[in-house]
């Protein structure tokens, strides 16, 4: 991503050369950034916002992508400003997508859902429909149209079968500010499940006939476990976080537009407790950056 903004330069070339992991971390995506088109780079950095990259990377993402009220069109898929990101409407209407979702702000806000009622709902004969259904609704509280970053069910189907699952998820998939890293700290999480067909109806009644997209820097919300893919690549890829060699597959990933998750949605339930140990983040980016120039034959990229 060719910045031409001065002091969107001077930002970017502090974060590089920060001894800082994360904040290099987030330097090195703008740089190998190759997915946002110039129109969209004009787009960005004509935006109201702040002079440090990180801040209007993050008022950007909240006014342009994620948008303030429901019904907002986020500018990812605004086909004039992100053409190039768009994926084509050929992602198969059968494949199964999982989404995890970390639920302990959501909850919260209304203290008769807490985890243990709603892990009983879920494994009740039958199910508790009532409950799970309070539960989904209470998505409906988060404003705007944040798209949602997701995985292919298949990729993960291994670890799903173990029994730390929640962990091998978290890590199979870069979910970096997913540790709690404190003694004492608990999150609590949901694992949601629906198909690529239930996305295309969705997006249809709002016109968007291309829902699915590359994520780029401007949705990752300054994520250090973020990783860019070279141009025309057909999508993106995890940064696996899980210590020791490189995985023997990677995780794609793609953004969808929101979907409104109904109670058929809701998979499983699972908790984490801290402190966890927080990832080499330098070391799973330095491995996933050898993985992906295998992979797409650019050995250039990232340089």
């Amino acid at each position: 991503m060719l910045l031409t903004r001065s002091d969107f330069v001077a930002s970017l070339n502090a974060l590089r050369a920060s001894t800082d992991s994360e904040e290099r971390a987030i330097g090195e995506n703008f740089s190998f950034e190759e997915n946002v088109s110039d129109v969209r780079r004009d787009d960005f950095e004509a935006y109201p916002g702040s002079a440090d990259l990180r801040e209007a990377a993050d008022g950007y993402f909240r006014g342009s992508v994620q948008g303030i009220v429901r019904g907002h069109i986020p500018s990812t898929f605004v086909p004039s400003l992100n053409d190039i990101a768009l994926l084509p409407p050929t992602v198969e209407p059968t494949q199964k997508i999982v989404r995890l979702e970390r639920i302990d702000a959501l909850i919260s806000s209304e203290p008769d859902l807490g985890f243990a009622r709603l892990s009983a709902a879920l494994l009740a004969r039958p199910r508790d429909d009532d409950t799970l259904t309070a539960f989904v609704n209470l998505f409906a509280i988060f404003p705007g149209e944040r798209p949602a970053f997701v995985a292919f069910k298949a990729e993960l189907e291994p670890d799903l079968k173990e029994q730390d699952w929640l962990t091998r998820v978290i890590d199979r998939i870069g979910l970096y500010h997913y540790f709690p890293i404190e003694d004492g700290q608990t999150y609590s999480f949901a694992l949601m499940e629906y198909t690529a067909a239930e996305v295309f109806s969705h997006a249809r009644p709002k016109g968007l006939n291309r829902p699915f997209a590359l994520a780029t820097v401007l949705e990752c919300r300054n994520n250090p476990a973020f990783f860019p893919v070279p141009r025309g690549a057909a999508s993106g890829f995890t940064v696996d976080l899980s210590p020791g060699p490189p995985p023997s597959s990677t995780v794609r990933e793609v953004l969808h537009v929101r979907l409104d998750y109904g109670k058929q949605h809701v998979l499983r339930f699972g908790q984490l407790p801290g402190p966890a140990a927080k990832p080499d983040l330098a070391g799973s980016r330095a491995r996933h950056l050898a993985g992906l120039r295998a992979a797409t034959g650019r050995d250039d990229f990232g340089t």
